[in-house]
C-alpha cells in the first residue's frame, strides 16, 4: 500500500461511509446524472486500497469489486484533470484490458467520471457515468458532471458531520446532568457544528438551485422531479440539523419565572392550526408553572403535535390538555385516543432519535427535547395508558404561584 492509498483510506474512514447504510442525497445526484445522460448507469464510488465500493448507483445495485477490475480505480490515478472522458475504452490503452471492456465482465465503451475529493482534498473516488445510449457524451452532459462533482463532496461532508453530531448528542444525552453543569462548552460545540454542517448543506442547496436554473428541465419530466426531490431533501436535512442544534443548546437559560400555561397552549394551538385537521382538542384548567415560555411552548407543541399525529386509524383525533396542582408542583397532562405506548417502551420513547411509529413522519428528537427541558428544570416526565385506550403524556414542574 503506497502513501496515496494510505491517505485515501484515512479520508474514507473519516467519512464513515463503508457500512450498509444508504445515502439519499447521493442517490438523488446519481439519478439526476443518469437522467441527464439519457438513462445511462451513474454511480458514486470510493476506492480503497483493495476495492471499489458503490455508495450510490442509479440502478440501486450496490456492490463491491476488486480495485484492479475497476474503471474508477484507474481513473483516479490518470493525469491531473478532475474530469475524465473516455470516448472508446477499447481504443484507450489505460482501459483496453479492463474486464468490463474485454467482455469478461462487460463490454463498456464510453465512460466519463468526475473525481471526488475527501475532506482534506485527497481524491477518494468518482461520480461516473457509463454508456450513454445516444452514442457518447455531449458537452452539456460533461458540464453536468463538473457541476455535480463538488456536490458529492459536500454531501459526504454533511453525512460525516451528521454522524458525529448524532454520536455526540447521544453521549451528552445519556449524561444530561453533566451537560447541565457544562452548558458553556456545549454551546461552543453546537456553534462549531452549526458552522461545519450548515456550510456544506447550504452549498449543496445552492448548487442544486443553480443547476435547476441552468438546466431548467420542463415541469413534469423526470429531471424536474429529481431536482425537486433533491431540493426537498436538503430542506429536510436543514430542519433536522436545526432541531438537533436546538436540542444541544437547551437548558442554558436562567432559573425562569411564572408562566401562564393557558396562554402558551393558545399560542401552540394557533401554530398547529394548519396540521390539526379535524382533530378535536379540549383544554382544561392550566395553573401557572415556573420556567421559560419558549421552553414550555416547545414541550407543549411537541406533546400536542404528537397526540394529533399518532391518532388511531379510522378515528377522529381527540386530545385533552389539562393541569392539576399537587402541593408545590403542577402536573400537566396531554391525553390522546391513539394506539398508546406499550408498557415496555414507555421509558424508551424519551430517548434521542427514538421513534414510536416509523409510519409517522418525524426525526425522534421531540420527546427527547421535552425530557431534557423538564429535567433541566428539576421536573419529571412520563407516559401512562389512557382510560379507554390511548396515551397520557405528563410532566411536572414547580408551581408558579
Amino acid at each position: 500500500m503506497d502513501v496515496h492509498d494510505l491517505q485515501r483510506e484515512a479520508e474514507i474512514l473519516t467519512l464513515e461511509v463503508l457500512g450498509d447504510e444508504t445515502f439519499p442525497m447521493l442517490e438523488a445526484i446519481v439519478d439526476l446524472a443518469s437522467r441527464m445522460c439519457g438513462g445511462a448507469t451513474a454511480e458514486v464510488n470510493v476506492i480503497t486500497a483493495t476495492e471499489q465500493v458503490h455508495l450510490a448507483t442509479s440502478d440501486r445495485n450496490h456492490t463491491r469489486i476488486r480495485r484492479e477490475q475497476s474503471f474508477c480505480g484507474t481513473a483516479i490515478t490518470v493525469d491531473d484533470a478532475m474530469l475524465i472522458h473516455v470516448p472508446d475504452a477499447a481504443r484507450d490503452p489505460r482501459f483496453a484490458d479492463n474486464p468490463f471492456v474485454t467482455g469478461e465482465l462487460g463490454s463498456f465503451r464510453s465512460y466519463a467520471a468526475r473525481k471526488v475529493l475527501g475532506p482534506s482534498g485527497t481524491i477518494i473516488g468518482t461520480l461516473c457515468v457509463f454508456e450513454p445510449p445516444a452514442g457518447g457524451f455531449g458537452p452539456e452532459q460533461l458540464r453536468l458532471l463538473e457541476l455535480l462533482g463538488p456536490m458529492v463532496t459536500e454531501a459526504l461532508n454533511l453525512h460525516r458531520g451528521q454522524v458525529q453530531l448524532r454520536a455526540a448528542l447521544e453521549r451528552h444525552f445519556d449524561g444530561h446532568r453533566e451537560l447541565h453543569r457544562s452548558h458553556a462548552s456545549l454551546e461552543a460545540f453546537a456553534g462549531e457544528v452549526s458552522h461545519d454542517l450548515q456550510g456544506p448543506l447550504a452549498a449543496v442547496s445552492l448548487a442544486l438551485q443553480m443547476l435547476s436554473t441552468r438546466s431548467s428541465p420542463p415541469a413534469g419530466t423526470d429531471e424536474a422531479f429529481l431536482l425537486d426531490t433533491a431540493l426537498s431533501g436538503t430542506a429536510r436535512m436543514r430542519r433536522t440539523v436545526e432541531d438537533m442544534l436546538g436540542f444541544a443548546m437547551l437548558g442554558g437559560r436562567g432559573p425562569g419565572g411564572p408562566v401562564r400555561l393557558d396562554e402558551v397552549v393558545a399560542q401552540v394551538l394557533g401554530d398547529l392550526d394548519g396540521v390539526a385537521g379535524e382533530a378535536e382538542v379540549h383544554v382544561g384548567a392550566l395553573p401557572a408553572v415556573i420556567g421559560h415560555e419558549v421552553e414550555l411552548r416547545s414541550i407543549l407543541q411537541n406533546l400536542i403535535g404528537n397526540a394529533i399525529k399518532h391518532s388511531a386509524p379510522l378515528r377522529r383525533p381527540r386530545v385533552v390538555v389539562d393541569g392539576e396542582r399537587r402541593g408545590d408542583r403542577v402536573r400537566v397532562t396531554v391525553t390522546d385516543n391513539g394506539p398508546g405506548v406499550p408498557e415496555g417502551r414507555r421509558d424508551d420513547v424519551f430517548g434521542l432519535f427514538a421513534r414510536g411509529d416509523e409510519r409517522v413522519e418525524g426525526r425522534g428528537i421531540g420527546l427527547a427535547t421535552c425530557a431534557r427541558i423538564v429535567h433541566s428544570r428539576g421536573g419529571t416526565i412520563g407516559v401512562d395508558e389512557a382510560e379507554g385506550g390511548g396515551a397520557v403524556f405528563w410532566f411536572e414542574l414547580p408551581a408558579g404561584g
